[in-house]
């Protein structure tokens, strides 16, 4: 999954947006009454995805999105599909959103969107349930019981993954040898990652020692590859409670952001001209590491893809050897923390059952083994069939970075899906922004200013303190 590296001047966003209203409200009705995608009555679906936002380059969305339309469109010829891709960053998709999900006449009948948003859009009442569709699916069934669950509420299942995203430590080889760091490295607490990036400043002055993302440019997910995988490793992970309350104040919390701290306070972070810019902040580590610029990076799955000659984000063929991967330790260092997120599949509530069938036979020729596997290739993802994760499709593509994060998957834990973690994440993402800008801001005073914004979003009553 790629953060817009394609930002558009405010003008053509507009003119962009207007055309996607124009389609969708074209899209969003059923010519000819009918049955399904099969019977003789003409359907008409629409499709909205982050065109600039998931695949790792925009040409490559392009290609996947539209070869899925020409293959379900030939299969079931009376159907329509009009694909509508959203440019900008993800808050820009997310906004534009939210906006044609407002109206009925402009909501897209199949809305691929971030694993995040789901339990927002289900409250909202934007979303249908899927439940009944999914029967039988043979894709569906194969997905591991954390990520079918990931769009399950109240035991219906309204969002379906498209790819997943987990999270590790991506090294420099020659600068770690440099540094004095002995090779293959795995660090087995959160002090052994400071020690060695305080050891490549003293030896390399030039290069960053340490990538956090911090700061809040790349969207609800920037936390996720960032600040709550620290978290996940943290004495206490708890985002919600079991009564739905968010958590504003924990050890957890501040463990991650004394971190942050730390880092920052002593020089090793990256600087806020990469880590607060709207241009694909969590992507720049692939071009940094490709000049020689960085030493480590707490990073996502989809950096090893970026080196790939068919990606080339840099396109870097020395990566495979020159590059090194390790899990990110909890801060017990006992076992490894990633969080687990993704894109997901939502079928508009007000879609008829004509245009629902038409979309679950879309969904299929999606989710089909070498659709998701050029998906998961092309947009940096793990595929959700779990089937598919020791296909060489998959498995080759960006050897040997995919079958290295396929092994940390098992460590990786689910984000909240709920209508309040919106206002969550952008409180944690400023808290460690404030550190990244600010780095004599203590991990404590962080903590503080997230607590009071959330709490001024959310209302005294939809947070909790933690020991």
């Amino acid at each position: 999954m790629k953060i817009a590296s394609y930002m558009k001047k405010a003008t053509v966003n507009k003119l962009v947006a207007g055309t996607a209203v124009m389609a969708l409200a074209a899209g969003s009705t059923v010519v000819i009454g009918g049955t399904g995608a099969v019977a003789a009555s003409k359907v008409t679906i629409s499709v909205a995805y982050a065109a600039d936002t998931t695949f790792d380059t925009t040409p490559l969305g392009l290609t996947w999105w539209t070869a899925v339309k020409k293959e379900f469109e030939a299969k079931y010829p009376n159907v329509t599909v009009n694909l509508v891709a959203i440019h900008g960053g993800e808050p820009d998709f997310l906004t534009k959103i939210a906006l044609l999900y407002h109206n009925s006449s402009t909501a897209p009948t199949l809305t691929q969107f971030p694993s995040t948003e789901i339990a927002l859009y289900q409250s909202s009442g934007y979303l249908m349930s899927m439940s009944s569709l999914l029967k039988g699916s043979s894709w569906f069934a194969q997905y591991p019981t954390v990520i079918k669950n990931e769009g399950n509420i109240g035991g219906q299942i309204y969002a379906v993954s498209a790819g997943e995203n987990n999270n590790g430590i991506y090294y420099d080889k020659a600068i770690l040898q440099k540094a004095g760091i002995k090779l293959p490295w795995q660090p087995k607490t959160w002090n052994d990652i400071v020690t060695a990036a305080q050891a490549i400043k003293k030896a390399e002055p030039k290069v960053i020692p340490l990538w956090l993302n911090a700061g809040t440019a790349a969207g609800p997910n920037g936390a996720g590859y960032g600040i709550l995988n620290l978290l996940a490793g943290s004495s206490n992970p708890t985002i919600e409670t079991s009564s739905g309350k968010m958590v504003v104040s924990s050890s957890g919390l501040l463990q991650a952001l004394n971190f942050y701290h730390t880092v920052f306070a002593d020089g090793l972070g990256a600087p806020t001209a990469q880590l607060f810019s709207p241009n694909n902040a969590p992507n720049i580590p692939s071009t940094d590491f490709a000049k020689g610029q960085l030493g480590i990076a707490v990073s996502a799955n989809f950096i090893g893809g970026n080196w790939t000659k068919q990606v080339s984000f840099p396109y870097w063929p020395q990566a495979s050897t020159a590059m090194g991967v390790a899990g990110l330790p909890s801060a017990s260092g006992k076992g490894y923390a990633s969080t687990l997120s993704g894109w997901d599949y939502g079928i508009s509530s007000h879609a008829s059952s004509a245009q629902a069938t038409a979309t679950m036979n879309f969904l299929n020729i999606a989710q089909d083994s070498t659709n998701l596997i050029n998906a998961a290739n092309w947009a940096g993802w793990v595929p959700p069939v779990q089937s598919d994760w020791t296909v060489p499709l998959y498995t080759n593509f960006a050897a040997p970075f995919n079958e290295e994060f396929g092994k940390l998957l098992p460590y990786s834990s689910e984000l909240p899906s709920n209508s309040n973690y919106s206002a969550w994440v952008q409180g944690i993402e400023q808290a460690s922004g404030l550190i990244a800008q600010s780095p004599k801001t203590t991990g404590a005073q962080a903590m503080a200013s997230m607590k009071s914004y959330v709490t001024n979003q959310l209302g005294p009553s939809s947070v909790t303190t933690l020991p």
